[in-house]
């Protein structure tokens, strides 16, 4: 039987015969391609004005693309201040308030209840409290809150007493420091001026507050060895963080690891190495009673799950504010122009800073709340069914069989899941289901790239 054939997004003409690419069931498990989004962003298309009316609950993101320091395996689009960069601060501020008030007037969003808040970048604590209420308030202007779970994103030196309180101030809930690494040397040789007693001190302070505190490690960053990596794992185990989030170092090309790796003067842990760091790390919080809340935070007792962004990979709507933020609402996948100077530019002038927006397909949903819902670590076969009124595991059961004969995925009492060894290869599951998915609606079998 020819299979049906259904438009999806990124879709070409095939090659000539000669020229056909590989069959994505010829993949091998990998922890290479992060998917960050779905559709992947280079799909989406120069701005338009889109109509993002509805009832359903929000999620804010705000992003704050400013450090006080580079780090050397960063490849986000950010600007260091400087202590003095008070008026620089002061400006990016009032405009995250104003494109508030102009999306929420522009889209009709004014008055939904908003469930999460999330300030991510960069490093958001940059920003002074005072100019972190007046975002606050503008929030409560134009939003409905209710009880959302507020996360914040921090660096340890950037937390002192004026900060702990403005965040308590502020209603967050859930701190998470970007560590990446406790041990002195590693961190030393990514640029960062951090240390273990100084990030440990962070935290200890940081708890005290009785947020839900969350902790990033990164595996596989210059110098780390096997005993540096479980020195940071038994480390954040000790002081008692809610969560733990455990990343995969991946490497682009406008990051400074990349241009010295091309010169021949860096050289990283081995891709094997990564996979054992992974492995490892992954025992070890289960046998300290940390459960997997998505395939890459693990979590104390199974508890303090992020409602922000598994609310985000099962298809919520989730609005994007400031420089290159992004965001899905009503159907319709958004970002922000990534620039800053123009970000800035189009605000003050009264214009949404949109870039490109792209209106989700039935596929491309069914797509997303398979590639991004499996990062939760469990689909809902049955949900899955009511919501898109398709059986996953009738229509993809070659997949989930070579999933399962890999030891990838289970499917248990109706729910499709990652395995222990599933959750090391998060994303090629996620991709490799895809892949199938995309080949019964049109046949194609390249493999799914993020």
């Amino acid at each position: 039987m020819e299979p049906l054939k259904i438009s999806l997004v990124g879709d070409a003409p095939p090659p000539p015969p000669a020229e056909a690419p590989a069959d994505y069931r010829g993949e091998t498990p990998n922890r290479n391609g992060f998917v960050v989004a779905w559709p992947p962003q280079r799909y989406w298309k120069s701005a338009s004005e889109t109509d993002l009316t509805g009832e359903k609950p929000l999620h804010l993101y705000f992003h704050i693309p400013y450090c006080l320091q580079r780090c050397r395996y960063c490849f986000y689009k950010i600007e260091i201040l400087s202590d003095s960069s008070h008026a620089q601060r002061e400006r990016y501020v009032s405009a995250l308030c104003r494109e508030i008030e102009l999306v929420a007037d522009a889209h009709r969003l004014r008055g939904r209840a908003v469930r999460s808040i999330y300030f991510g970048g960069g490093t958001p604590s940059v920003i002074p409290p005072e100019q972190l209420a007046r975002i606050k308030r503008t929030i409560e202007r134009c939003f409905r809150l209710e009880d959302p779970e507020f996360v914040f994103e921090i660096e340890p030196i950037t937390l002192n007493n004026r900060m702990i309180d403005g965040l308590a101030n502020l209603g967050v809930n859930r701190i998470s420091f970007g560590i990446q690494s406790f041990d002195d040397r590693v961190v030393a040789l990514t640029g960062r001026h951090d240390t273990d007693e100084k990030n440990s001190r962070a935290i200890e302070r940081a708890l005290q507050t009785g947020a839900v505190v969350n902790v990033d490690l990164l595996a596989g960053l210059e110098g780390e060895t096997m005993d540096s990596w479980q020195h940071s794992i038994d480390r954040a185990i000790a002081l008692g963080v809610h969560a733990v989030t455990v990343y995969k170092m991946e490497l682009y090309s406008n990051a400074h690891y990349m241009s010295e790796i091309r010169q021949g003067k860096l050289s990283l842990p081995s891709e094997d190495e990564e996979l054992a760091f992974a492995r490892w790390g992954l025992d070890r919080l289960r046998d300290n009673g940390y459960a997997p809340s998505t395939y890459f935070t693990f979590t104390r007792e199974g508890k303090y799950p992020q409602h922000h962004i598994i609310s985000r990979w099962r298809g919520e709507d989730l609005y994007g504010f400031g420089a290159s933020a992004f965001g899905t609402v009503a159907g319709h996948a958004r970002q922000n122009v990534s620039e800053i100077d123009v970000y800035l530019e189009r605000v003050e002038s009264g214009r949404i800073p949109t870039q490109r927006v792209l209106e989700l397909s039935s596929a491309d949903h069914m797509m997303r709340d398979l590639v991004m819902g499996l990062k939760t670590t469990v689909i809902d076969l049955d949900e899955y069914r009511r919501r898109h009124g398709l059986r996953l595991d009738h229509a993809l059961a070659d997949e989930i069989a070579h999933l399962s004969r890999e030891g990838l995925v289970a499917v248990e009492d109706g729910r499709l899941r990652l395995t222990d060894e599933g959750i090391v290869y998060g994303d090629y599951s996620g991709r490799y289901l895809g892949a199938g998915l995309r080949r019964v609606f049109t046949g194609d079998t390249k493999p799914l790239r993020a």
